[in-house]
């Protein structure tokens, strides 16, 4: 009788110490947070302090850096941050996140229009409607739509996205 009653007072230990534990939200993470990349798109491409002036360093061209924080510059362009004070210019490099999926493009016109990463619309390709992609990456216009990547700088917008599924990240 004893083990039982010993058992007993375990457990419920055991579920008053899971019930009392405090649970926290976790906000959805934006583009102005850290988990967001740049590829470097100028060879090379200059690093700057975190005032804007030049370090006379330099990056790789079509390197990738992890980003830790963005600072809007003055002229509308952003500086983002690739170490303790270095950062790299928006002119040089373009915003990325990972973001693996397979998604189904779709448009009325029966082609789906292909953008380059500086969201120029490509002339010479398009996809077939009513086809699936594999997509490793979303960049962002300005006004903050996403487009993912369906093959190497070239992205379809997602207003033309009819279904996604994503894929795990290893």
């Amino acid at each position: 009788m004893k083990k039982k009653t010993i058992i007993g007072l375990i457990v419920s230990l055991f579920l008053l110490g899971f019930s009392s534990m405090h649970y926290s939200t976790v906000k959805a993470e934006s583009v102005t947070q850290a988990g967001y990349y740049a590829e470097v798109t100028a060879d090379p491409a200059s690093l700057y302090s975190s005032t804007g002036s030049n370090l006379e360093e330099s990056l790789p061209y079509r390197s990738t850096w992890k980003i830790g924080k963005i600072l809007d510059e003055t002229d509308g362009t952003e500086l983002f941050r690739v170490g303790s004070d270095e950062y790299l210019s928006s002119r040089e490099s373009f915003l990325y996140q990972k973001r693996p999926e397979v998604i189904e493009v779709s448009d009325s016109s029966g082609e789906v229009p292909v953008f380059d990463y500086n969201l120029k619309e490509s002339s010479e390709v398009a996809l077939k409607s009513n086809t699936y992609w594999y997509s490793d990456t979303v960049i962002y216009s300005s006004s903050g739509m996403p487009f993912a990547r369906v093959a190497t700088n070239e992205y379809v917008p997602f207003y033309e996205v009819t279904s996604e599924s994503f894929t795990q990240v290893f």
